[in-house]
């Protein structure tokens, strides 16, 4: 299929080309099969019971899954193998037991985040304040930042009060690109808190020689905005579906 408009425009050749070999080598893929102009949707088969995705990048196309479920999905084009909905139909019909971990956009910078406001607060990397975070904050957002476990992690705290307003990480994918996550006290929000994280932690990326990912629900106009904020550029897609190990045909 056609491109979506507007894919990677933002972004040099250099960064695009760093981005297709990392998702490259992350999905299966020969280093340079994301590269270059548009082609069929590539296909990537995986060990029954592994997640089906859907991997929108620039100009490619690609859908990797157990080899029943990329038969299956033969029958749909691009649009509606990117629709959570219809890839969740095609995986049931692999397995009842799959369920959807949701569509996202893919977006990237390659220059660091300039902030037109001061953020309020003042970094900290105190492993305390990150815990304090984690503590007060939905343990559904907490998983969904991936926060937790994550080897570069910071907090933003307020001097005056020591209150924890939030809490920012990345992880390292494919030696290339640091995936960022960042979370924000329900109490904090809609207050730029996840914005000045957010920069924090591409600035640090940046710092490492990688290139920052924001990875934001297709649903979150938050999420949308501070990408936009920040000066990341979209770059495509993921939607993706998961087995339970319990379920079976």
């Amino acid at each position: 299929m056609a491109a979506e408009p507007g894919l990677g425009t933002g972004l040099g050749d250099h960064t695009r080309s760093i981005i297709a070999l990392a998702w490259s080598r992350m999905i299966g893929l020969g280093d340079e099969e994301l590269l270059g102009g548009a082609g069929p949707r590539r296909e990537v088969s995986t060990a029954d019971g592994s997640p089906v995705t859907f991997l929108r990048l620039f100009d490619h196309t690609v859908l990797s899954g157990p080899a029943e479920v990329l038969r299956e999905a033969r029958r749909f084009d691009d649009v509606e193998l990117a629709d959570e909905r219809r890839l969740l139909e095609v995986a049931r019909r692999h397995a009842g037991s799959a369920r959807s971990l949701g569509a996202a956009r893919l977006l990237y910078a390659e220059e660091p985040p300039v902030l037109a406001l001061a953020p309020r607060g003042a970094v900290s990397f105190d492993p305390a304040h990150v815990q304090a975070a984690l503590a007060a904050s939905p343990a559904d957002d907490v998983q969904a930042a991936g926060i937790a476990d994550a080897p570069w992690r910071a907090a933003l705290v307020e001097e005056d009060t020591a209150t924890v307003l939030g809490a920012a990480a990345h992880e390292l994918w494919a030696g290339m690109l640091a995936h960022l996550g960042v979370l924000t006290v329900p109490d904090q929000r809609r207050s730029g808190v996840g914005r000045a994280l957010a920069a924090v932690a591409a600035e640090e990326a940046f710092t490492e020689g990688l290139i920052p990912q924001w990875r934001a629900r297709t649903e979150s106009i938050a999420s949308l905005r501070i990408a936009a904020a920040l000066g990341f550029s979209p770059a495509g897609s993921q939607t993706t579906v998961a087995f339970d190990r319990a379920g079976g045909h």
